[in-house]
This record gives C-alpha cells, structure tokens and sequence, in this order.
C-alpha cells in the first residue's frame, strides 16, 4: 500500500514515519513540494506519487501565534485540510487528517468521547475544528485522529523546554491546572496502520495513556532524569498567555481500543523509553 504523507518534516511525521515505512510504501512531501492550500500542487503530487492514501500533517500549530495570525491558521488548518481532503475524494485515495484537544473546552470533568459536542476556546482550536468538518464535508470517508500533548525526537517539546531550564536556572514554575496525556509521537506510528488497515473512518481519540498535569509532568521527568530542580507549580492565569488552554481534555480511547484491540501504554512508559533516547543523544 502507497502512503504519502503531507507535512512530513515536522514532529509527528519525522517521528512516525521510520515506523510507517517498515508497513507501508511510504513517501514524504513537505511545504517545499505541496503546499495544501494550493490546489494545484496538490494535484500534481496526487498524480505523481498516486498513493492509496493520504495524511494530512500539514498544520499551524503555534497555539498563541494563531491569535495573531488568525487568517493564516484559517488557510492552512481549516481551508487547507478541505483542499486536501477533496483532492483525496476526486481520485479515490482514502484522507487521513490529524486534529487536537483543543477543540473542547475542557470544562468536562470525565474524559472525553469522539461524539462530545466541540467548543473550542482559541484561534487554534476554532481552526481545528473548521479543518475536521472542512474535511468530512468535503470527503466523508475520511478518517480524523485527535491527539495531544505530542514530544519526541526532532525538534524543541515541553520536555526539551524545562529540561533547559532546570539545568540553566536551577528552578522553574509549571502550570498544575491544565490536565492531559502526554503522548509519545512515536507511539502514534502503530495505531495510525491499525486504523488504516482495518479502513477505518471518522473520528477516533488516541494518546498515551493515563493523564497528569504540566506540573506533574515535569516532576516526573525530573525525578526519572535525576534532575534536583525546585519546581513551583503556577496557574495558567498567571502564564498570561494569549490563547485560552482547556482545563481538562483526557481522551476517551474506548472506541479506538474497540476498533483495532490495541490498548495505548501508560504516558510514563512512553516517557521513560524517551527520556532514556534524550540521554543517549546527550
């Protein structure tokens, strides 16, 4: 089976695509070869590499840059996905598209289901939500994966981050009321062939399993790096950032665990397998 993945040189993609490879006839293209709000460079790609099926990564993901840049997120995280996705629809290859938490609220206090009613606090969010109903509109077969909370190998994470500040200023102050699951990029390589297998379609939520807070998040990491850091958790209010976070946004994985008989392992597995690569390269 050809994939081709659009948009990916970026985390998730350098990430899942080692994995991918060993399953599927995998090809990777990037802004410099399909911009997905340019129709025209999606057709030529289309006819080109004629995969089976697409993957949409292709994103803005700055969360409080979107504030800023609300028309630019609007092209590329809602229009573009529509593109793509009727592109897809036109040729008969099967769209896969990745979405966020962030199109909840996050004052939902169990986790939450794919058929949860959306109601996105940020630019970010609203984006993310235009791209899911841009692409089921435009392509109802497709299949849209919601996840959070990505680090991995390649690039700067929340990990990266307070890892670095630890060591440079010996204390740090992370925000303890914001509560999600940190999710492996790596690990999502295995469930996106499951789904893709199995032709599955619409919505599913996959993450590492289990949940913390940023907060919590950081003191394991420091404790499994042995890292003597004082560490002071804050409020988001006092971040005082641009966009609005969801409180809450832990995933209910039951339909996805149904689907494939996968079950995701524990975000502190994930972690550790990670961190013990972070050593390593270091």
């Amino acid at each position: 089976m050809k994939v081709l993945i659009v948009g990916g040189n970026g985390l998730l993609g350098t990430n899942i695509a080692p994995i991918l490879e060993k399953k599927f006839d995998l090809t990777l293209c990037d802004i410099d070869t399909w911009d997905i709000t340019d129709k025209t460079s999606g057709e030529s790609c289309l006819d080109r590499y004629r995969p089976d099926v697409v993957i949409n990564l292709a994103a803005i993901t700055d969360v409080d840059g979107c504030e800023d840049k609300r028309e630019l997120a609007e092209k590329v995280n809602s229009y573009g996905a529509g593109i793509v996705a009727a592109l897809c629809r036109e040729r008969a290859v099967r769209f896969v598209h990745f979405s966020t938490d962030y199109v909840f609220d996050g004052t939902k206090k169990t986790p939450y289901k794919e058929n949860d009613p959306p109601s996105p606090i940020s630019t970010y969010g609203v984006t993310k939500l235009m791209g899911e109903k841009e692409a089921l509109e435009k392509n109802p077969s497709s299949l849209i994966i919601r996840t959070q909370w990505l680090y991995g190998q390649g690039g700067e994470n929340f990990i990266t981050k307070v890892v670095a500040i630890a060591k440079r200023n010996g204390v740090l102050r992370v925000v303890d009321d914001q509560r999600g699951s940190p999710t492996y990029a790596r690990d999502l390589a295995e469930p996106i062939a499951a789904l893709i297998e199995k032709g599955k379609t619409g919505i599913y939520h996959i993450t590492n399993g289990g949940s913390c807070t940023w907060f919590e998040s950081a003191r394991e990491i420091f404790t499994m790096l042995k890292i003597d850091t004082a560490i002071t958790p804050i409020s988001s209010a006092e971040l005082e950032r641009k966009a609005k976070r969801p409180p809450y946004s832990v995933f209910d994985m039951l339909k996805f665990q149904k689907d494939t008989g996968l079950k995701m392992r524990p975000w502190q597995a994930a972690l550790k397998e990670y961190l013990a690569w972070i050593v390593v390269e270091s």
